[in-house]
Order: structure tokens, then C-alpha cells, then sequence
């Protein structure tokens, strides 16, 4: 049953679950000490086939609520727990094999049991268990692919370096394979790289200009230019069979560690033929819904960021699965991230949208008043000298401040809470583009540069910046984050045969350390500690060919150790991560917009004693006392 009304500026969309979750109650199980949420079931069984496998993956597909759940098997076993009442539809999967579907009815405080057998997969890819009425997106809509081995698809040739130390940096290996071209289309795309067109019009996407012949952070010059163009022109051109690199080097998994865990994805409600994404003015634009950032509000309650158009905010209560959403005063507007402060507004940058030219503002959103109280605009002098501009990620420092990054535009801007000002401050690295800011416990500002690798720091104190480059440089990285001893980490892109690597600067000694990510083609996305300073990452990298396709990885620092947890949805990639003060990973799907969902990894299931997500110090989710809003909010 689906209830919805207005209010003020926001639509509001509950999810009627008849469940009353209440306070954990531990109880022994077998030979260890598990946790309970009361009001919800468990299921076990096994998983044979005739042929060995490893972590089958196994889903249990609540029909009644609109979500699934994801366990592993070890050594043939499975286990899932926390599950709410109603009826589930019970299937296992691995790369090659898959079962039949079997349907069970569970109640409150009923432990079921059910087996399932393994075949041969029937078909290209195993069924993605999901809602019915969607899709799983798996082959795309580009059509299928042919896998060939690395050295197969790109030859020798002098334009190869350039490939591999250029373009794969930010693209990766398959870009060239997929996308065919005539020689004037590829010299198009170079030269939009170059920024040949920059002399007469203004730039409308952040990469454009990147590998301008002087100011380039990349090697590129004339000649890199033209053995590129020749050698995609050979080896990519119109006539070139649509491939992509075969995955050889497979996710390395730890069955143990799986069998511990546990996947949760809570899906979006589907527009009907007249709500949302389907309803005047909104069809037009043909964007359906798809999530980008969650985080927790005070109150356990996860809020994600919906990309679709109209654009929305969407807030679940993980212990009943109801769901409210909101609209933006400009629904086209775009949003690409949310901060939570202390006292409980929303915070949302306003990101290109359908509206790149558009004015760009900070909203705030009250949930309380169910109302967009603030709508800041973020340049009022324009500063950022182009008519194309948008806010992409924010962080707050200890007064409560705000600085956002301007994705397009190369600068940072800061709302000071006490007096209403904005100010704006021009990133002194060449080509500047912000993808991802945090704040560190000296109310440093950190920032990562998506157009080399480099991370720069601004010192809130005296408007200083400082620049870092780490030991792989140029590479690409969109996030970063810090711990809770206020170290850096962030992610760089594999580039060719180059690995992805995860990157440490120790702040009190200004080194820094790499680690080789053992996964081919690995693209961390997002960086993230969680309350015992582990770092966990989203990774799409073998989303195409991998034997379980995107993940969630752990690195232990102390062990320097990397463990995956391939995702329920093998092809979506997922930006954000938050954690909570429980270790729980929680993430959007964003990658398939036929299933759009709030998404949870519980690392260890027996753990869960409360559906509800919360940070160690509360909002914004810091790994250490928060800042305070308690100064005079300043004016709208």
C-alpha cells in the first residue's frame, strides 16, 4: 500500500510495512553468541552442484517488500538473519551456474530452511534476483561484447604509451575497444581533450581542455597527439569489432569471510504512469531514477541523493523500510551529495543537473519543517569566470562552516555559518578539477583532484593551499577521506597494466605509502574508515568480465590485508560509502537504474542487533568529535 501528499516544496511517499522492531536481545545459537533483531526471521541451507564452486551467492528476494537480501556460502552453507516477515523467493548464483527458484513464507521469530542445486547457467550472465518488473541491466543497452586478452587488443604501436599513461589514467581499458570510430571522430574526441575549441567558445564538460599542450599535468604534446590519433585510428576504428579486455587476474576471495556477511538493498518505488520520472514536465527528459550518496541523520534514518529527473531526496528507516522523498525547489537542477550537520539539516550542493548554465546554490533542507529553508547561491561575485559551472562534494569544519568543491570552475567555496557570507578561492593547481572534499580534525579542508591524482589542502586558518602528489602520479582519483588519527587515504585508478593503488599520507610525518590493489583493472572509487580504521572502497573494475564483478573491498592497515565482497548487483557501480559506528557499509547502486536501491553490507552478520544506522559521533560522520551549529545560522 502506498500513501502520498504535499507538502510544502517536497512529496512525500511512505512505504506502509506492517513490522515493530525493538531493542537487541542477545541469545546463544549453536556454538557462538549471535545477535537478535527481534520482530524479523532467519534462514539456513545448502548449496550443491556437480561441478566445485566458491561463495555462491545467494538471494532472498522479499516479494511483499520490494527488497533483497545477499549471503554467501561456506563450503556449501548458507545462513542469512534479520530477515522481515513475508514471502521470499530463494535463489543461488555463481558466474557459470545458477539454481532454480524456491519460495518460502517466514514469520516473525521463524528460522526456515531451505536447500537449492546448482546448474548450468542458461544464457550469458545469471539472473540478478530483484523486484519484479525490473531488470538487471546486465548486458547493457550498447548490446554484447567480445573479450580478448590485453595484448591482443592493444598491439605495439607508438601511440600505446600514450594510451596506457593518458587516457587510461581517467578512462580506463576499455574505452577505446568499446567505441569504434572513423578518424574524424576520434580526432574530435582528442581535440575536445586538448580544448582545440577553447579559443572561441566557452568549455561546457570538466574534462575538456585536460591535455592542453603547456598546462597539462599529463605528457602531451604534439606528437603524443598525433601517435594516438594513429594508433586508435588502426586498431579502433569504424570496422573494429566492439571488444573489451577479458578479466585474468580474478577477484581474489575469502569463502570464511564471506560466509559472515551479509548484503541488504532496499529498493526505490517505481514511478507509476503519472508520478515522478513519468509525469509532465519530467518525461521529457527521460532520466529515471538512480542513487547517489547516503547518509544518516541522527535518528538512524539513511537519506540518499536521487539523480533522476525530477531530482529528489530520499529518506529510508532500515528497521521498517519505509521511505520519504521530497522534491527539489528546481527539479532539474541537479544534486550530486548531501551532508547531515549536528543539528539535523540536510545540506545539498546543487550539481549540473539538466541546467548547467543555471545558477548554482547550497540547499538546506529541514526535516522537521519538511522544508528547503536555504537556497544559497554559492558565487554571487562569479568568481568562477564560466557560464557552465556546478557544485559537486562538501564538508564541514568545526564551526559548523560549509566549503564546497566547484567541479566546474576549478575553485572552493565556503559559507561562514556566523555571518551568512560566501567566499570563493581560486584552486591554484592548473586545471583544477575538485571531485570529492573533506574536512580533517585540524578543520584542514582536503580536496582530490580528478585531473591528475594530485590532492591539494586548504588551510582554513590563513586560506592556504598546499599540494601533494603522490608516488603513481598522474593517475585518477574521485574521492578521499581521513581516519580517525587524521591520515589521509584515498584511491588511484589502474591505468593499462599499471594496478590501482590505495594511498596513505601519515599528516604527522608527511610520508606517504602505496599498496597495490590485487584486482585487475581495479577503480576505487570512494575511500572510507570505519570505527577500527580500516579502509573500505566501492570498486567497479571487474564489473565487465569478473568472476563476481563490482565490490566492496577492505584493506587492514595492520595486516595490509585487502578482502572483497562482491555486490549484489554485479554490474552497478556504487560512488559513496558511509559507515556506520557498527562497521556497517552502506552504498547506492548507481549503475543500474532499473534497480535504483539504498544498499547495506553488513561484514558481519552476526553483529546486527539493530537495523538502524548511526555514526560514531553522530553527523556529519566524521571519525572524530563532529563540529557544532549551535552559532547563528546566518541568513538565506
Amino acid at each position: 500500500m502506498m500513501l502520498s501528499r504535499t507538502r510544502g516544496v517536497g512529496r512525500y511517499r511512505a512505504r506502509l510495512l506492517a513490522v515493530a522492531l525493538c531493542a537487541v536481545v542477545p541469545f546463544l545459537i549453536g556454538t557462538g553468541l549471535q545477535a537478535e533483531v527481534p520482530g524479523t526471521a532467519s534462514v539456513t541451507g545448502t548449496v550443491t552442484a556437480s561441478q566445485s564452486f566458491t561463495a555462491a551467492q545467494v538471494y532472498l528476494r522479499n516479494v511483499d517488500r520490494d527488497m533483497v537480501y545477499m549471503v554467501y556460502t561456506n563450503q556449501g552453507r548458507y545462513r542469512a538473519v534479520a530477515l522481515f516477515p513475508g514471502t521470499y523467493e530463494v535463489s543461488a548464483s555463481t558466474k557459470h551456474l545458477e539454481s532454480d527458484v524456491r519460495t518460502l513464507t517466514l514469520g516473525a521469530g521463524d528460522a526456515g530452511e531451505i536447500d537449492l542445486a546448482l546448474g548450468e547457467l542458461e544464457g550469458d550472465a545469471p539472473p540478478l534476483v530483484i523486484p519484479a518488473g525490473r531488470t538487471a541491466m546486465e548486458s547493457g543497452a550498447s548490446g554484447a561484447f567480445e573479450y580478448a586478452s590485453y595484448d591482443e587488443i592493444y598491439p605495439p604501436g607508438p601511440g600505446k604509451e600514450v594510451a596506457e599513461q593518458v587516457c587510461m589514467a581517467c578512462h580506463g581499458e576499455n574505452f577505446f575497444p568499446t567505441r569504434p570510430g572513423t578518424e574524424r571522430q576520434w580526432m574530435s574526441w582528442i581535440d575536445h581533450m586538448v580544448g582545440s575549441t577553447l579559443g572561441e567558445q566557452d568549455p561546457t564538460r570538466y574534462g575538456q581542455g585536460l591535455l592542453s599542450f603547456r598546462a597539462s599535468m599529463f605528457r602531451f604534446g604534439r606528437q603524443d597527439r598525433d601517435d594516438l590519433l594513429a594508433y586508435v585510428v588502426k586498431n579502433f576504428g569504424p570496422d573494429s569489432k566492439r571488444r573489451r579486455v577479458r578479466i585474468e587476474q580474478q577477484t581474489p576471495v575469502d569463502e570464511e569471510a564471506l560466509g559472515k556477511a551479509m548484503y541488504i538493498e532496499y529498493y526505490l518505488a517505481k514511478d507509476g504512469p503519472d508520478e515522478g520520472v513519468n509525469a509532465a514536465p519530467w518525461a521529457r527528459d527521460r532520466v529515471g531514477r538512480y542513487g547517489q550518496d547516503p547518509r544518516f541523520d541522527a535518528d538512524g534514518n539513511v537519506w540518499l541523493v536521487d539523480r533522476g529527473v525530477p531530482h529528489r531526496l530520499v529518506k529510508l528507516d532500515p528497521r521498517t523500510g519505509e521511505q520519504w522523498e521530497y522534491l527539489y525547489p528546481d527539479p532539474r537542477n541537479g544534486n550530486h551529495e548531501i551532508l547531515i550537520d549536528p543539528s539535523g539539516l540536510i545540506w545539498l550542493p546543487e550539481h549540473r543537473g539538466r541546467t548547467g548554465a543555471k545558477e548554482k546554490r547550497l540547499l538546506g533542507f529541514n526535516p522537521k519543517t519538511e522544508e528547503f529553508e536555504y537556497q544559497i547561491p554559492m558565487d554571487p561575485d562569479d568568481v568562477v569566470r564560466n557560464p557552465t559551472k556546478f557544485l559537486q562534494s562538501l564538508a564541514m569544519d568545526s564551526k559548523g562552516n560549509i566549503y564546497i568543491g566547484w567541479i566546474m570552475g576549478g575553485a572552493l567555496s565556503k559559507w561562514d555559518r556566523a555571518t551568512g557570507e560566501v567566499s570563493v578561492f581560486r584552486i591554484p593547481t592548473p586545471h583544477a578539477i575538485p571531485y570529492g572534499v573533506v574536512a580533517d580534525r585540524n578543520d584542514n579542508i582536503w580536496i582530490a583532484l580528478w585531473s591528475g591524482g594530485k590532492i591539494v589542502k586548504f588551510d582554513t586558518s590563513n586560506n592556504s593551499w598546499t599540494e601533494f602528489t603522490a608516488p603513481t602520479y598522474p593517475g585518477h582519483t574521485r574521492r578521499l577521506n581521513v581516519d580517525s588519527q587524521n591520515n589521509i587515504w584515498w584511491g588511484i585508478y589502474s591505468a593499462g597494466k599499471r594496478p590501482g593503488k590505495l594511498v596513505k599520507l601519515d599528516q604527522s610525518t608527511g610520508k606517504m605509502t602505496e599498496w597495490s590493489i590485487p584486482q585487475q583493472n581495479a577503480e576505487p572509487y570512494d575511500v572510507a574508515a570505519d570505527p577500527e580504521d580500516n579502509i573500505w572502497a566501492p570498486d567497479v573494475g571487474q564489473r565487465t568480465d569478473g568472476e563476481y564483478g563490482a565490490t566492496i573491498w577492505k584493506f587492514d592497515p595492520r595486516s595490509e590485508e585487502f578482502t572483497f565482497y562482491p555486490k549484489p548487483q554485479r554490474h552497478a557501480d556504487s560512488p559513496k560509502i558511509q559507515i556506520t559506528r557498527d562497521g556497517a557499509v552502506w552504498y547506492s547502486p548507481r549503475g543500474s537504474r532499473e534497480a535504483p536501491a539504498f544498499g547495506v553490507l553488513y561484514p558481519d552478520m552476526d553483529k546486527i542487533d539493530d537495523l538502524g544506522a548511526y555514526y560514531t559521533y553522530g553527523p556529519p560522520g566524521y571519525p572524530f568529535p563532529g563540529p557544532s551549529t549551535e552559532t547563528n545560522s546566518g541568513g538565506n
